[in-house]
């Protein structure tokens, strides 16, 4: 785990200290991303060239009342809008950030945060460099929040496996193969954080819940096959293959 403090004006670095894409999967709580969106463009603390970049899974956004708030701030920040044929679920969501916009802060659109989230991943970067992903130190909170910092080197590991579809263990499997190479994902302490856990699920119907929960054992059994355990608790060292 990382814990910073000091800034820092280290050169190679400039790309990050000036330029920041915040990439945002978003499939149907529009007034959830409204909300985040708020919050990061009228930032008073912000000192960052934002740019936010909105993965519509969902297929509605631009049609929504919510796209009016997003054009109206379009003047303050730089906003793209890109709508996927169908919910490429979030590790697909995530290969494509990595594929379309190399160094980005993958975030749910469920968390709010200031600028100061953005610091810390940022001095993260300068201590780590050659670290590929950097995730929130929070239990089961990481990869709501996380950095993808070498996207070429993730991509070429075959990026995040789109098979936990549409979400759960995605994120398991991405830190257990980070291990499986010595280049696990980093813990970084975020300030001025906060998650609505499951809020996508409270809201959804009973159906929609139902469905979910079948999916979430079909990806944990696939986990389970992949890497002969659950998580914490694999014995493979290669995918369906050979033991520890």
């Amino acid at each position: 785990m990382i814990e910073l403090s000091s800034s820092y004006k280290d050169p190679t670095f400039d790309f990050i200290m000036n330029d920041i894409t915040i990439a945002i999967p978003t499939l149907n709580r529009y007034d959830l991303l409204h909300r985040l969106c708020d919050c990061l463009i009228n930032d008073p603390q912000n000192i960052y060239n934002t740019r936010l970049f909105i993965l519509d899974n969902g297929g509605q956004l631009l049609q929504s009342d919510y796209m009016k708030f997003l054009d109206g701030e379009s003047s303050k920040v730089n906003i793209e809008v890109a709508t996927p044929n169908y919910n490429l679920g979030v590790a697909g969501s995530w290969n494509y950030f990595a594929r379309e916009l190399g160094s980005c802060l993958v975030v749910n659109d469920d968390v709010i945060f200031s600028s100061e989230v953005i610091s810390c991943f940022i001095e993260a970067c300068r201590e780590r460099p050659d670290s590929i992903i950097f995730e929130n130190s929070k239990p089961n909170e990481g990869f709501s929040t996380f950095f993808i910092n070498r996207p070429e080197e993730l991509l070429n590991l075959g990026g995040f496996d789109e098979s936990f579809n549409p979400a759960y263990f995605e994120d398991d499997d991405c830190r257990y193969r980070m291990r499986l190479i010595g280049n696990p994902v980093v813990k970084v302490d975020l300030h001025d954080w906060e998650h609505d856990n499951s809020s996508t699920l409270r809201s959804s119907s009973n159906e929609y819940y139902r469905n979910h929960l079948c999916l979430f054992q079909r990806n944990k059994k696939y986990y389970f096959l992949k890497w002969g355990g659950k998580p914490g608790m694999e014995k493979f060292s290669s995918p369906f293959g050979n033991p520890i």
